[in-house]
């Protein structure tokens, strides 16, 4: 048996991200345990502390495999449990002004789920799965222990929602807390250097309720709807959850933003260049107040450059990197971050310690985050009010990846694995080699 790295290990958050992380440190700490200033129910209903839990979940097929990788059957209970198979190109009705996309098969099996369902699920099976893994409810982290003798990270101080403080002594701290900066607070109060953080400004604002569609004859399972990138321009999706029921999520930029009651929220529908999702939505029976949250920026905290790493912390998920969530990327990220310290992990050598390989992990975890931030940002910056550095995009990339999508629409080949690269199954490089650049150049004519 490998030996174990340490005795304990405490991660902030019990969303999907502090889950995953958990089930990977269970194997090299004795004792692991989850801190949530939430409470869960014993049913999968929306989080009073996420409001972004009411709005469309859908799982990359990347993130859903990295998953399934790190917790075995995972896939198996979420289906046993009502999710709903989506085949990619041919489930969904695409449609812009420029009319209906073709549908084709991308060989692709996607699940399509609430966000509360998909979390209830995977937290059972982590904590069915892995006995030295603890869950604590109702606990929120004040901040860190520090040792500058040793410029490590010793433990963490929290509360109960009784006010009831506790500190607690700890091999490694992980955060999960999400994209409220909570690291970079932790880190700050003691003096400590942060990271720098990239950030690009999106000012995306989206709506979502949940439906019971009426009756009737369906040539979908799913619809996504949108203008092309532009000043103005709106979106929308209509997507099917466990039991019978669909999510609808509708978005706008810079202040043009779906509204939060429900005949507004129709006709803000009824805006998109085709009616499938209004004509659904006059129709059905809305099972939940609609929800609105707005999204200021994508933000990646660069933790791999920090020259004086204090050492014991590290991020995970959305603490490290954070997307606009029109891309769906947050989770499927969060796996592939999760399964990055999992191979960290396992693969140390006999000399290695949690100080030398924290930073190889936040080197991988960076990797894991590096084609799915590019990707948002891309297709973020096609949006005249967005705010950020267009740089990092030279004038030869950006000409490929546009050709890339013209390519798609003409060539199987290249659509296949751009698909693929957009579900982070395969690298963007991939797409730079001889054979698929030249299949991208004959398709422009």
């Amino acid at each position: 048996m490998t030996e174990m790295l340490g005795e304990r290990a405490v991660v902030a958050g019990g969303s999907l991200a502090g889950m995953l992380a958990a089930r990977v440190l269970a194997a090299h700490f004795r004792d692991v345990l989850v801190l949530e200033r939430d409470t869960f129910s014993t049913t999968p209903i929306p989080r009073r502390l996420t409001p972004q839990s009411h709005h469309v979940h859908l799982l990359l097929k990347g993130g859903e495999n990295a998953i399934g990788r790190l917790l075995p059957g995972f896939e198996a209970a979420i289906e046993a449990n009502g999710s709903v198979l989506i085949r990619g190109g041919l489930d969904v009705e695409f449609a812009s002004e420029l009319g209906l996309a073709p549908r084709w098969d991308a060989e692709i099996d996607l699940h399509s789920q609430s966000r509360p369902f998909l979390e209830h699920t995977l937290r059972q099976c982590v904590l069915r799965a892995t006995p030295n893994v603890e869950l604590r409810t109702g606990q929120t982290v004040r901040g860190l222990l520090y040792a500058p003798d040793s410029h490590r990270i010793t433990g963490l101080e929290f509360e109960a929602e009784g006010g009831e403080r506790t500190r607690l002594e700890a091999d490694l701290i992980v955060d999960a807390t999400g994209r409220g900066e909570g690291g970079l607070r932790w880190l700050t109060a003691l003096g400590l250097d942060v990271p720098r953080v990239d950030e690009v400004k999106v000012d995306f604002g989206y709506s979502s309720a949940t439906v019971e569609l009426a009756p009737g004859e369906r040539d979908w399972k799913a619809v996504a709807c949108g203008n092309l990138p532009r000043a103005g321009a709106r979106g929308g999706v209509l997507f099917p959850i466990e039991g019978g029921r669909y999510v609808c999520s509708l978005g706008g930029r810079a202040g043009d933003y779906p509204p939060d009651e429900q005949s507004a929220f129709i006709e803000f529908a009824a805006s998109l260049p085709r009616t499938t999702i209004s004509d659904e939505l006059r129709k059905a029976t809305f099972v939940s107040d609609v929800h609105r949250m707005i999204y200021p920026a994508n933000r990646f905290r660069r933790y791999e450059q920090l020259s004086s790493l204090v050492g014991r912390m590290i991020p995970l998920g959305d603490a490290l990197c954070s997307f606009n969530p029109t891309y769906g990327q947050g989770m499927s990220c969060a796996a592939l971050q999760a399964e990055a310290l999992a191979t960290t992990l396992e693969s140390r050598g006999a000399d290695d310690t949690l100080d030398t390989l924290i930073p190889r992990y936040l080197e991988c975890a960076a990797e894991a985050a590096r084609l799915p931030w590019r990707q948002a940002n891309f297709n973020d910056f096609f949006y005249p009010t967005t705010e950020g550095d267009r740089s990092m995009f030279s004038e030869e990339e950006t000409q490929f990846r546009v050709h890339l999508q013209v390519a798609s629409a003409r060539d199987p080949v290249v659509r296949k694995l751009a698909n693929q690269m957009s579900q982070l199954l395969i690298p963007f490089e991939r797409l730079l080699e001889p054979d698929i650049k030249a299949r991208v150049a004959a398709a422009q004519g």
